[in-house]
């Protein structure tokens, strides 16, 4: 026995519900389908009476009009050949009628040509035409009769008389050519007067016996005989054309009851149609009744698990102020929903609080972990990856396909580190103490590398740019270095200096006296001579010192580097092609013309020096954010990073074989920071060499 709360529970009501519109929809379906079939049938089969109807009409039509018009040949006809031929034509014609006629198989049979009297007719006309065909066969066999015995008369010669042979070959001849019988009965009323002097009354030399006459009587017979048929075909003609005549205006008649027969059938078949629509549409008014019922229920259930789900999606999102859902059905399913509910939302509360807090927790260790500037990667003990950021992946050199990549095959990338120290396949790798390296680049960047081991046997791997942090080491270094140099070539300047001077002094002091004989003057002016050149180098050494005397001025120095196009091109020789790259509006800068054209000459004479087979030299001149940079790159054969370093060191050279004293470029350095600025270079071996000097801008 069913209960009530299953009755009211949603597993009976909605599918009760959907089995009920279910049913309704299947039984319309179904009476609709049938109604369809049965009008499509119906259709189909006036279609295909309409259509065959229509087709036997317009064949018979035809072939009756093509009997029809046969009629008038036959009554024109004089050959008997001719008229045989018409006529079994018209048989043929009339047999296929008959055919077409005939009805046909099943109660899809062709209606409105049952009619007795056009069958009739067209027996009629198969009888007569089948007679007349016999008639023609008949005159034609007694026209050919007349035809073998005119050659008989023709080939023969029993009349010895030739002129009477003669007469009557030409009344013969035109006996069998007659059309009437009163012609040809005047051509036997002459054949008769011509033969009969000579049978029985002649004379026995001109007697002619009767067997010598016969093949003329022939003609004469045959020739009676084929008019008398002509004539029966004449008259047997003329009644087929007038039976040829009812019978197109039957057949007119019978169309006509066709297409009355096919609208009477069309009309029927719209009716049933119309009486389908009436029961279709009375079926769908009771399913959309039934539909509205039925959704009415539905949406009744559907908002109470609406309310519920929000409810439910609100606890999951952790809000606070969630109420029960209200609900006023009594579905058993709903009502304990209700229950549960309230009791899921205290749990739901407390896991809210707990998954907020470690939600928050995750998403800054994620963010912190993607976006820090250092890389990280995490290996299990077996050197397989766990995880790892993508600034890891770049610092390594991979790209992102090294995510899976065990450790000794990640840190492939640099060589610095020894594989055996870190975990593989059975090794438990020699990695103790943490270990941190520096790898540098092809492209120049710095990585500082940390490996360390977790308390796992796993390793953790940090990686870090320290380019720029290396660079600033190297480059304060770098000054440090030339500083200090500087520094002692200043002083050690002064002092030597200080004794050129004394000597230039007591030299002085020597060459006012007398008395000195001409070797003791050529000793002192190789001391002279000396003095000099120790001074100049005392200059030269506070020129690298930074100590120079310099005179600046506001210099435009695309100008100027223009100007001295036709001198650069000199010094460097034909072997060696300038190119200028000057920006325009460049800023003016504060310096000693004379000397930033010795700077420059300078570095030109260097370029043409590192290309001895000839080549480029490019003298480019840009405005940028620290000043303004004129740059001199060539393409030589470079230097290597430790002698790029000492470069601008005093007295280093890579050309001692070719006498370099190992002063250009301090010098130049000298300038260029006695001006406010910097200068760097940057080679690279059988690439070529940049030398930039960095001036800074003279300020309004």
């Amino acid at each position: 026995m069913i209960n009530r709360p299953f009755l009211s529970s949603i597993a009976f009501r909605l599918p009760f519900a959907i089995v009920f519109i279910c049913v309704l929809v299947v039984s319309l379906s179904t009476i609709a389908i049938y109604g369809l079939q049965r009008a499509r049938e119906e259709m189909a089969t006036y279609g295909l009476q309409a259509f065959s109807s229509l087709a036997k009409a317009s064949l018979v039509s035809r072939q009756v009009s093509d009997l029809v018009s046969s009629a008038p040949f036959l009554m024109n006809a004089t050959s008997p050949y001719r008229v045989s031929s018409e006529s079994r034509s018209v048989v043929a014609q009339v047999d296929a009628l008959l055919h077409a006629m005939a009805p046909d198989s099943g109660p899809a049979g062709m209606k409105g040509f049952a009619s007795t009297r056009i069958v009739e007719l067209l027996e009629t006309i198969r009888t007569q035409t089948t007679a007349l065909a016999g008639d023609a066969d008949s005159a034609q066999q007694h026209k050919a009769e007349a035809a073998a015995a005119l050659g008989e008369i023709a080939t023969g010669s029993g009349i010895a008389d030739a002129d009477f042979r003669r007469r009557l070959n030409a009344i013969v001849q035109s006996a069998s050519n007659s059309d009437s019988l009163f012609q040809l009965g005047e051509l036997r009323r002459r054949y008769v007067a011509e033969t009969a002097p000579r049978i029985a009354r002649a004379a026995p030399d001109v007697r002619i016996s009767a067997a010598e006459f016969a093949p003329y009587e022939r003609i004469f017979e045959a020739q009676t005989r084929y008019l008398l048929e002509m004539f029966s075909i004449r008259a047997a003609v003329s009644r087929l054309h007038s039976v040829s005549r009812d019978l197109s205006h039957a057949t007119e008649t019978q169309s006509e009851a066709v297409a009355r027969s096919l609208n009477d059938d069309l009309a029927s078949t719209s009716a049933a149609l119309s009486r389908l629509l009436v029961i279709v549409a009375v079926a769908a008014l009771l399913v959309l009744v039934m539909a509205i019922f039925s959704i009415r229920s539905v949406m009744r259930v559907s908002r109470g698990i609406v309310a519920l789900s929000n409810g439910m999606n609100a606890l999951a999102e952790g809000r606070k102020d969630v109420d029960a859902p209200r609900y006023d059905g009594t579905e058993t399913e709903l009502v304990r929903l209700l229950e549960a509910f309230r009791a899921f939302r205290e749990s739901v509360e407390r896991v809210s609080r707990l998954r907020r807090t470690a939600e928050a927790a995750a998403r800054t260790i994620r963010s912190t972990f993607r976006t820090m500037n250092e890389g990280i990667a995490l290996f299990d003990p077996r050197g397989k990856p766990i995880t790892m950021n993508r600034r890891v992946i770049e610092l390594v050199g991979w790209s992102g396909s090294a995510r899976k990549l065990p450790v000794r095959k990640f840190v492939a990338p640099i060589p610095e580190i020894d594989p055996t120290l870190l975990p593989a396949e059975g090794e438990a790798g020699a990695l103790g103490d943490r270990s941190v390296l520096r790898h540098r680049s092809e492209a120049g960047r710095v990585t500082e590398v940390s490996l360390s081991r977790q308390p796992d046997g796993g390793i953790v791997l940090l990686a870090r740019d320290v380019t720029d942090i290396d660079r600033q080491e190297a480059e304060t270094a770098k000054i440090q270095r030339l500083d200090g140099i500087m520094r002692m070539t200043h002083q050690v300047s002064h002092e030597v200096g200080n004794m050129i001077g004394i000597i230039t002094g007591s030299l002085g002091l020597l060459e006012r006296e007398t008395g000195f004989n001409d070797r003791q003057k050529r000793h002192l002016a190789r001391i002279r001579k000396a003095a000099d050149r120790g001074r100049s180098l005392a200059g030269s050494m506070l020129s690298i010192g930074s100590q120079q005397p310099i005179h600046p001025g506001a210099v435009e120095i695309g100008a100027l580097l223009r100007g001295m196009a036709d001198v650069l091109e000199i010094a460097v020789g034909e072997k060696c092609r300038l190119v200028f790259d000057i920006a325009d509006g460049l800023p003016t800068v504060l310096l000693d013309a004379a000397l930033f054209e010795q700077s420059v000459l300078n570095l030109c004479l260097n370029a043409a020096a590192a290309m001895p087979s000839g080549g480029t030299i490019l003298i480019r001149c840009l405005g940028g954010g620290a000043g303004v940079v004129v740059s001199v790159a060539d393409e030589g054969i470079g230097m290597s990073p430790e002698a790029a370093d000492k470069a601008f060191e005093p007295y280093f050279t890579t050309r001692d074989e070719e006498g370099g004293a190992g002063l250009g470029l301090a010098v130049v350095y000298g300038f260029v920071r006695q001006s406010g600025g910097d200068a760097r270079i940057l080679s690279i071996q059988g690439k070529g060499t940049v030398v930039e000097l960095t001036f800074p801008v003279l300020r309004a």
